[in-house]
């Protein structure tokens, strides 16, 4: 077995689309548009791995966008440079909340989504 994709609740489709490909630099997997006016967006950190499906809540679930995992640490992001990825996000006005800063297993990074979810970013040893 092994992850498929994950759904990531966002308030807007080609907002978040937009932010996912430009500020993160993921890869778009899927924009297809279904049946009954339903669009599927899958954005992946790799062109052929594991994707986050980009969905707008249902009724009763807006208070959950940008709450994924509580305060937790919602998703770990491994790369393979780090100061490219810092670049980026400077020059998208990607949110930093610690680091970078060195631990046992690399150098980390977190920041926060255009939702206000908390990502890990690590350039392991």
């Amino acid at each position: 077995m092994q992850l498929n994709r994950t759904t990531l609740l966002v308030d807007d489709l080609e907002t978040a689309k937009a932010f996912y490909l430009d500020a993160f630099g993921f890869h778009c997997q899927l924009d297809e548009q279904r049946p009954g006016g339903k669009r599927l967006i899958v954005v992946s950190p790799s062109i052929m791995g594991p994707g986050f499906l980009l969905s707008e809540p249902k009724p009763g679930d807006a208070s959950l966008v940008g709450q994924q995992s509580g305060q937790r640490v919602w998703a770990f992001i491994d790369t393979k440079d780090l100061s490219v990825d810092l670049a980026r996000f400077h020059a998208q006005g990607v949110t930093i909340t610690d680091g970078p800063r060195t631990e046992p297993f690399g150098i980390c990074l977190l920041v926060k989504d255009l939702s206000g979810n908390t990502w890990e970013w690590v350039e392991r040893h």
